[in-house]
């Protein structure tokens, strides 16, 4: 049985202020009210308060964070424009 990247992501916040991922790409951005991650593919935004990352390692994809969260985000990648127009 073959393992899917979907297979290993998995998100817990504990106390609305710690946040703990796993299977994250990439960092696309941060600031201490906004954590944009990319994770299978998909884009995450995390928003909340005082938002520290506290470790991220790249190769294994784990990521903590703490502060005040108040909104997890996940969206799709959505399909170039053109595409979209011509089915």
């Amino acid at each position: 049985m073959q393992n899917n990247v979907l297979d290993n992501d998995k998100l817990s916040l504990e106390s609305r202020n710690k946040l703990t991922m796993t299977g994250v790409q990439g960092v696309d951005g941060f600031t201490e009210q906004c954590l944009k991650l990319t994770v299978a593919g998909n884009k995450v935004i995390v928003n909340g308060e005082n938002i520290k990352i506290t470790a991220y390692n790249k190769n294994s994809g784990n990521l903590s964070a703490d502060g005040v969260f108040n909104e997890i985000k996940y969206s799709s990648k959505k399909a170039p424009l053109i595409k979209r127009i011509f089915k």
